[in-house]
């Protein structure tokens, strides 16, 4: 890999991490906090529909879809970064506030500006169980 390539796989991974820390439903979320991560402007296709995101939409859909998360995971499988953009082939566990787990496929594809922040999140997913969690 190159040096681009390995940097776009760190960012990776950091987002990843941001995503554990933040999108859950005790979080607090604001607009600095979301501008750790994501550009002032940026895309997100997700399962076939396109937004046009900024920090304040994206706070908004977050503080919806964090909601009933009690936990978020991910298991990378595959990766492939290159300079331009970064590939992740993983799997997503969600613990629910509600004592259920939804497992994920997910494809997301990725790209950062010149400040390392995402321009482009591009995903598809696919829940492939829902079981009950007994703590």
């Amino acid at each position: 890999m190159t040096e681009k390539s390995t940097h776009n796989a760190k960012l990776a991974d950091r987002l990843l991490d941001w995503n554990r820390r933040n999108l859950r439903h005790d979080s607090v979320l604001s607009s600095d906090l979301i501008a750790e991560c994501f550009a002032p402007q940026f895309t997100v296709f997700a399962n076939g529909r396109r937004y046009a995101a900024e920090h304040g939409n994206y706070q908004e859909f977050l503080e919806s879809f964090k909601s009933t998360i009690s936990t978020i995971d991910y298991r990378v499988d595959h990766t492939v970064a290159t300079e331009e953009s970064i590939v992740l082939a993983l799997r997503a566990k969600v613990l629910r506030t509600y004592n259920c787990i939804d497992d994920f496929d997910a494809m997301l594809l990725l790209q950062f500006d010149s400040d390392d922040k995402v321009t482009l999140w591009h995903e598809v997913y696919f829940k492939t169980s829902t079981h009950p969690f007994n703590q």
